[in-house]
């Protein structure tokens, strides 16, 4: 069943997190000088914010710019434009303590386990890792810290000594969890966290987050491109496409009445297990644009079932629906 905030207090305090007008654009760099022609437009001007305990959900197809929105949050990537407010505090500009600070408060997991795991490190040397970076704890409270870690995300204390390449898929990611909620983060950005995995295991990662956000009160920013999956863990969703932010509202409303033509054919898209059970689905045609050279107007008229000659000339303007949706569209 779909999780989404009833509680207006929760709606009514200061952001977690808050975007403002975010941009990041690689430059696509060609010749012998290797100088800058183009410019991947990944992020542009996207508006965002997670409330304190809140799951906000980040959808959209590969190449909308969901993990790079999510990279520039963790400060992997730098923005060209923009700022991102975090408890009220710009983090652009940042000293070396504020950002140290900064880097305890907001951790990331990562699409694959394997990856992002030092396979050259056992599971205590990944995890002991945070505390000696912070210089937080003695030897014998980080021993102790590391079993209780292994202990919350369903590892056994043994499991300290091996490396992360003699583990499963699911249980690498659980080290993952473990080494992202090390120094009790207030944000985590799970980067299509439960993607690679098997749909079984993907099931027990996703209760294993919830339960680890109602006893620790953490946020999430939750990429993923697995609507049935955001519908599950999500409080609020926001779509992406072409590096904007397309659609934003509570999981049931967005999955309800959704406005958007593009979340309509996402939502369409989700499979349903039932051979019976005959609906009749807006497919998308064509691929998405390509962001060094995007469309004019609003960036989805190449694929759009309902394009008008507007839509080709004319960026939509955001319009505001109820109970907190927004959506850019020409369409009413």
């Amino acid at each position: 069943m779909a999780r989404h905030p009833n509680d207006n207090n929760q709606l009514m305090t200061a952001p977690l997190l808050e975007i403002q007008n975010l941009k990041k654009h690689f430059p696509v760099r060609q010749g012998i000088l290797m100088r800058a022609k183009h410019f991947n437009q990944a992020v542009t001007s996207v508006d965002l914010s997670i409330q304190p305990g809140e799951t906000l959900g980040l959808v959209g197809e590969s190449g909308c710019g969901k993990s790079t929105l999510g990279r520039c949050i963790v400060k992997l990537y730098k923005p060209d434009k923009g700022k991102i407010l975090f408890d009220g505090i710009n983090i652009s500009g940042q000293n070396k303590t504020e950002n140290m600070q900064y880097r305890k408060s907001v951790q990331m997991i990562f699409q694959d386990p394997l990856e992002s795991l030092n396979s050259r490190h056992s599971v205590e040397e990944i995890l002991l890792e945070p505390f000696l970076i912070h210089n937080i704890g003695d030897r014998k409270w980080r021993n102790k810290r590391i079993i209780d870690l292994l202990d919350i995300v369903g590892l056994p204390s043994g499991a300290q000594s091996r490396y992360p390449f003699e583990f499963s898929g699911g249980q690498r990611q659980r080290i993952g969890i473990a080494r992202a909620i090390a120094l009790n983060p207030k944000l985590i950005v799970c980067d299509e966290a439960v993607s690679a995995l098997d749909v079984s295991i993907q099931s027990q990662i996703v209760n294993l987050l919830l339960e680890l956000q109602a006893e620790f009160k953490i946020a999430y920013l939750f990429i993923a491109h697995d609507l049935a999956v955001v519908k599950h863990i999500s409080d609020r969703v926001a779509v992406m496409y072409l590096g904007k932010i397309v659609e934003t509202a509570d999981s049931e409303t967005i999955y309800k009445n959704p406005k958007h033509p593009y979340t309509q054919s996402l939502i369409d898209s989700i499979p349903i297990p039932d051979p019976h059970h005959k609906i009749q689905r807006k497919i998308l045609k064509g691929d998405i644009p390509s962001s060094i050279n995007p469309p004019t107007g609003c960036g989805f008229h190449t694929r759009c079932p309902q394009v008008m000659e507007c839509c080709k000339i004319e960026e939509p303007r955001l319009r505001n629906g109820t109970q907190q949706h927004s959506y850019r569209c020409h369409l009413d």
